[in-house]
């Protein structure tokens, strides 16, 4: 289960590549829906919000301004990387068969975003997010693991045990499509988790031009406190 969070991981984490700013004549997009168009860009790898919002000339654009340089790798490559160097080599429509499933699970998640308190520097906006249960996912994983084990001949069992991968990934793959069948199944809690999210006003390239707006003081712990809540 650590190495599905690991993955899903990547889809948050975000490091925004700016800096503070002290004073600002422009008026700014509200907190609440930067905030918002952030956790549809973390949480969604959803990039059009934040691109419509800002005026990025692209969803590239955005991907660039608000991720380190490699973060935003394609979930694909991380996936099959992930279990590449578990001994699971899958093919590029298995992998991507994951990706879509992963991602139409994550799509299905809902949140608000809420201006709680605001002043010149600083705005606090209350996020809240239906996301899905933790213990479920792992019960899913669990499930899935029994049935594989329940499938195992005793031969393949042997082969297995003297180092046959084509027999071992042939059960690997079974269990990642009844694991990634039960993740589709799911659906978020329907008790929402909060996140408070302190903003101050901070410069950002778009495009090339220098904009500003509310964004997360603590991006780290923005990434932290969304996925925790995705996945609590």
């Amino acid at each position: 289960m650590k190495k599905v969070k690991k993955v899903l991981a990547v889809i948050a984490a975000v490091a925004v590549m700016c800096m503070p700013l002290t004073g600002c004549g422009e008026k700014l997009v509200p907190a609440d829906q930067t905030v918002g168009a952030l956790f549809e860009l973390a949480a969604k790898d959803n990039a059009a919000p934040m691109k419509d919002l800002l005026g990025f000339a692209s969803e590239e654009d955005v991907s660039s301004a608000f991720f380190e340089e490699g973060a935003d790798v394609e979930l694909v490559d991380e996936l099959k990387n992930e279990l590449s160097s578990a001994g699971v080599e899958l093919s590029d429509e298995d992998v991507q068969d994951l990706t879509d499933s992963m991602m139409t699970m994550l799509g299905k998640i809902t949140y608000t975003a809420e201006i709680t308190s605001e002043s010149n520097d600083q705005t606090v906006v209350t996020l809240k997010i239906n996301g899905f249960s933790y213990d479920e996912m792992t019960q899913i994983m669990m499930d899935a693991a029994t049935k594989m084990t329940d499938s195992l001949t005793a031969e393949d069992q042997e082969s297995i045990a003297n180092g046959d991968m084509e027999v071992f990934n042939s059960y690997m793959q079974q269990y990642i499509k009844d694991f990634v069948s039960g993740l589709a199944a799911m659906e978020p809690s329907a008790d929402a988790t909060e996140v408070t999210v302190t903003c101050e006003k901070l410069k950002v390239d778009v495009s090339g031009k220098e904009k500003v707006a509310w964004l997360p003081t603590d991006m780290d712990g923005f990434s932290n406190d969304i996925e925790g809540a995705m996945f609590k």
